[in-house]
């Protein structure tokens, strides 16, 4: 862990022993007798530390806030009053841990374990170190304490909200804590100012919580600075292409380190809404330049050359800021117009994606009968054609049948007067064929006679084979018989 701390040594021992007595035991009379001896002596040595500075800081209240944290009363108008006029440098980051109520050894732990813990972000966190105050010394060096820090603080805020995880905006706003305390102190810090007061929201997926600051400040600056929002509007210029990096950073992005820790001094005691009024004061204070400025120089001069004119005089720019009056009641109703127009948006954004789905469904029933239309209008065409192509067969076919009509005229013309020539031609073919005929059938009727004379020869012959046949095996037997008496 890198234990960052660039207060003075007297500073370092003057908070150890604030936090040993805030862990004595108030219920031993005699502990809580020596407690207030000690708080005197912590007290005066603080008072004595920085007696005879040239600075103007009430060290006696200071001295007797910081012994007296624990009954400090954050809304009191002595500490607003002592705020508003600066916290000693000296002492800021103990103040400003004090006044949140930031200190947590249990919260210390768990950001010791923290640094333990793989990130999904390192790599991303590891990138943008070297943008984050790439100007200031601490932080400029890539193996530096300062980006050590920053590294620290932010990649172990990123496993432990896991919701909001990494954010580059949350190093500009870390960086001004590590200039006043310890890493594990910012870490406190941090945790406090992302939950207590509400800065949480500017980091969520959703940004919630930004998107209502930006508009209730476009409300602050319709009602405080009409002109300046209407040349705004005019210009083209809307919240988000300037005051998103304002609200995203605490101011921490562009402006000098040293209106950074006023605005975080301001903010720590009367409450986040306090950047409004801030935001109000830089255009108040340059209303009559950006009125002159047209889009491109306009944009450039409200990211970058907006707090030149309190560059130099941060009390200036505290006191502008606080001398308006921006009602937390005020900010309240614009916290409710807004959830009432994102309801409304949600509405509206509810009745669009219905209609898109029934559009959606239109088209494609459209597109469905258009389809069928062309198919239609398709088959149509091959209809015609085909009609087309009928007809032509048709006039073939005409022009066929009267060709046709023709010829079985020729024919029927030519059957009506066949009788009479085959009459003439068959007369005597005719009688030829009788005479042929007749003599055939003589000629046939003797081939049958000696057909049947042979056939009648042939049966005898047969008749004939069998009676030799038969006589020849009497003959075979009487032979036989013969043999067998000759034996004997």
């Amino acid at each position: 862990m890198s234990i960052i701390s660039p207060l003075p040594g007297f500073q370092e021992q003057l908070l150890a022993q604030m936090e040993q007595l805030n862990m004595e035991n108030n219920n031993d009379p005699r502990s809580k007798a020596n407690k207030l001896l000690k708080k005197q002596s912590i007290r005066y040595s603080l008072v004595a530390q920085n007696k005879g500075k040239s600075d103007d800081y009430d060290w006696d209240f200071w001295a007797g806030m910081m012994c007296d944290y624990d009954n400090l009363n954050r809304l009191s108008k002595d500490l607003i009053h002592y705020v508003r006029f600066g916290i000693p440098p000296s002492i800021r980051g103990m103040a400003w841990q004090l006044i949140s109520r930031a200190k947590n050894e249990e919260l210390v732990r768990t950001y010791i374990q923290l640094l333990k813990e793989p990130s999904p972000y390192d790599k991303m966190i590891q990138r943008d170190l070297a943008r984050t105050f790439p100007g200031h010394n601490y932080f400029k060096e890539s193996d530096g304490q300062g980006q050590e820090g920053l590294y620290n603080v932010v990649r172990a805020y990123s496993v432990y909200d896991k919701d909001v995880g990494y954010c580059q905006g949350l190093a500009f706003i870390v960086g001004p804590m590590l200039l006043n305390m310890p890493d594990e102190e910012a870490f406190c810090l941090l945790v406090k100012l992302m939950n207590k007061y509400g800065l949480r929201g500017h980091f969520t997926p959703e940004m919630d919580g930004l998107q209502l600051r930006l508009y209730q400040f476009d409300a602050l600056v319709q009602e405080f600075l009409p002109h300046v929002a209407r040349h705004l509007k005019q210009q083209g210029i809307n919240s988000t292409m300037y005051a998103s990096q304002w609200f995203m950073t605490l101011f921490a992005y562009k402006f000098p380190l040293n209106l950074v820790f006023r605005i975080y001094d301001v903010m720590f005691t009367e409450g986040i809404s306090t950047i409004f009024k801030f935001a109000i004061a830089l255009l108040k204070r340059n209303q009559t330049h950006i009125l002159g400025l047209e889009f491109e120089h306009l944009l450039d001069f409200l990211k970058n050359g907006l707090f030149k004119e309190y560059k130099d005089d941060d009390r200036r720019f505290v006191s502008d800021a606080c001398e308006l009056d921006i009602p937390l009641k005020r900010l309240g109703l614009l916290e409710k117009e807004h959830k009432a127009q994102l309801q409304k948006e949600a509405a509206e954004a509810s009745m669009i994606e219905e209609l898109q789905k029934t559009n959606a469904e239109l088209k494609k029933q459209f597109s469905e009968l258009e389809n069928k239309t062309n198919k239609l209008k398709q088959e149509h065409k091959d209809i015609r054609t085909q009609l087309q192509e009928t007809l032509h067969q048709l006039n073939i076919l005409r022009d066929e049948g009267v060709s046709l009509t023709s010829v079985v005229q020729s024919l029927e013309q030519s059957v009506s007067t066949l009788p009479k020539t085959i009459e003439t031609k068959s007369n005597p073919e005719f009688e030829a064929l009788c005479s042929e005929n007749a003599n055939l059938i003589g000629k046939n009727s003797s081939l049958e006679d000696q057909l049947q004379k042979a056939e009648t020869t042939l049966i005898d012959m047969k008749m004939r084979y069998a009676q030799s046949e038969n006589e020849k095996e009497s003959l075979h037997k009487r032979l036989y018989e013969l043999k067998k008496l000759i034996s004997y």
